[in-house]
C-alpha cells in the first residue's frame, strides 16, 4: 500500500533568523559602590585658600606651663608662651580615563536605538565607580601608598604567587594573621589591576593581577623579577610611565594608617611633639563592649578635649558584639526579635564596610579631619558629562579623563584612636 506525506508546523527555532534578538536594561550583579566615598562626601571642608605652594596648618601641640603662686608684693611668674608649630601639606591628584573609537561616536549620535546602553555614558559610569573604589582603600591608607607588603621572598620568575601581609604597610592592625585578615588582604586587589614592586624607594618591576585570594597575590610581570620579603606592593595605573612616577607609591592621601600610627604627619612627628600622637590605642584581644568604646572615648577626651563621635567597626566585629550584648539579654516572652544592632551615642555615628580593617576599631572627632578639594568627587552612576575629552593624535579615537584633586588634614591625631584584635563573627 501507498505511503502519502505527512506534514507538521515549522518550529520557531527553524526560522529563528526573522526574529530579533531583545535584551533587558543592563542588570548590575556585583557591588560597585564603597561606603568610605559616601562618609567621604560629609567630610567638614578645611577653610584655606588652595594655593601652587605649600599649605601650612598651625598646630597648638605644647602646653603652657604652671603660673606662679606668690607672696604678698613677691616676684611675678616667668614669662612664657608655647610656640604653635606646622604642619604642610599638598592635594594629591586622581585620574581616571576611558576610550572609544570614532564609531562608538558614530553609532552614539546616530543609532543610539540600536544601543542596551549607551556605550559612552556606560564607559563613564564604570570609570566613576573607580573613584569611589581609590577613595575607600586610601580611607585606610598612608601617603607611601603601600596596599600590602610581601611577606616571604619568592623565585625569580615573570609569573608570581606572592605571599602578603600587613594591610597598608602596618603590622599593627592587619598583619595578616589569621583566615580573616588573610582574605581582607586579597579583597583589596582586583583581576586586572595593575601593580608595582618598590624596594627600598626604588622600582622593582610592573605587573597585572590575575587572581587574589588567602592572602596570596597572582600576578604577571613584564619581566622576571624575585619578590623579595618586605617588598612593597602598589597601584601602578598610569599610561607608559615605566618609571617609579608611575605608580601610587608616595601619592596617596592621608588615611587612618598614618593618622593613627605613623611618625611623621604633616611633616610634624611624635618624636618632636609626643601630642601629635593618637590619643587611644589598644591592643588586646578582647570583644567590643560599651567598656573598649568608652575608654577610647575618655583617652581622647582627655588628650585633645574633644569628644569623638564616629567610629568605623567591621562587620564582624560588629556581629559579635550584637551578639554579646543580647547573649546578655533575659526575655520574658517566647517571641525574639532577631534585628538585634548596635545603637550610637547622642551625636555619635557608626560606619561599617567591607574594606574597614578587621578586628579594629577606630573613632575620631569629625571634626579633626578635613579635606580640601580642587574639584568634586564624582557622584557613584554619574554622567559623562564631567569628562575632558581629547582626540588621541593619529588615530580614530578620543580620550575622556577626569581629574579629583583633593587632601585630607588632621588637625588633631590626639582625638583619633583606634582598638585592634577585637573578636570576630
Amino acid at each position: 500500500m501507498a505511503t502519502g506525506y505527512s506534514s507538521s508546523a515549522t518550529a520557531v527555532t527553524t526560522l529563528a533568523d526573522l526574529q530579533e534578538k531583545t535584551n533587558t536594561d543592563v542588570k548590575t550583579g556585583i557591588k560597585l559602590v564603597t561606603e568610605e566615598a559616601k562618609w567621604f562626601r560629609a567630610y567638614p571642608k578645611e577653610q584655606i585658600t588652595v594655593s601652587g605652594n605649600e599649605h601650612r596648618v598651625p598646630l597648638i601641640l605644647s602646653q603652657p606651663t604652671a603660673p606662679a603662686m606668690i607672696d604678698d608684693g613677691g616676684f611675678e611668674s616667668v614669662m612664657q608662651t608655647p610656640a604653635p608649630t606646622s604642619g604642610t601639606f599638598m592635594p594629591v591628584q586622581m585620574n581616571r580615563r576611558f576610550g572609544y573609537t570614532g564609531l562608538a561616536q558614530a553609532l552614539s549620535n546616530r543609532s543610539r536605538a540600536a544601543m542596551i546602553e549607551e556605550q559612552t555614558a556606560y564607559q563613564a559610569s564604570m570609570a566613576i565607580y573607580a573613584f569611589g573604589r581609590a577613595i575607600g582603600l586610601q580611607t585606610y591608607g598612608t601617603t607611601v601608598g603601600t596596599v600590602a607588603v610581601v611577606k616571604t621572598t619568592q623565585g625569580a620568575s615573570a609569573t608570581q604567587v606572592i605571599p602578603m601581609k600587613n594591610a597598608f604597610g602596618s603590622a599593627t592592625l592587619c598583619p595578616g594573621t589569621g583566615t580573616v585578615q588573610l582574605a581582607y588582604l586579597s579583597s583589596l586587589f582586583r583581576v586586572g589591576d595593575h601593580v608595582a614592586l618598590i624596594r627600598s624607594a626604588a622600582i622593582v618591576e610592573f605587573g597585572a593581577v590575575t587572581a587574589a585570594s588567602a592572602g596570596n597575590l597572582s600576578v604577571t610581570f613584564t619581566a622576571s623579577c624575585t619578590p623579595t620579603a618586605e617588598d612593597l606592593i602598589v597601584f601602578a595605573s598610569a599610561d607608559g610611565d615605566s618609571t617609579i612616577a608611575g605608580t601610587d607609591y608616595d601619592n596617596w592621601p592621608i588615611g587612618f594608617t598614618d593618622a593613627l600610627l605613623t611618625d611623621s604627619v604633616l611633616g610634624v612627628t611624635t618624636t618632636a611633639y609626643p601630642a601629635w600622637a593618637a590619643g587611644s590605642t589598644a591592643s588586646a584581644t578582647q570583644r567590643l563592649s560599651f567598656q573598649v568604646k568608652e575608654k577610647m572615648i575618655n583617652d581622647c577626651f582627655n588628650a585633645s578635649g574633644a569628644t569623638i563621635n564616629r567610629f568605623i567597626l567591621p562587620q564582624g566585629v560588629r556581629r559579635d558584639a550584637i551578639a554579646a550584648e543580647r547573649g546578655g539579654r533575659r526575655y520574658d516572652s517566647a517571641d525574639v526579635d532577631l534585628e538585634g544592632d548596635l545603637k550610637a551615642g547622642s551625636g555619635q555615628k557608626f560606619f561599617t564596610s567591607q574594606l574597614a580593617i578587621p578586628g579594629t576599631l577606630i573613632g575620631w572627632y569629625d571634626q579633626a579631619f578635613r579635606k580640601v578639594e580642587l574639584s568634586d568627587l564624582p557622584e557613584d552612576g554619574g554622567g559623562k558629562g564631567i569628562f575632558k575629552l581629547d582626540k588621541v593624535q593619529g588615530k580614530s579615537a578620543i580620550a575622556a579623563s577626569y581629574d579629583y584633586f583633593y587632601a585630607k588634614v588632621p588637625s588633631s591625631r590626639a582625638a583619633m584612636g583606634y582598638a585592634a584584635n577585637l573578636t570576630e563573627q
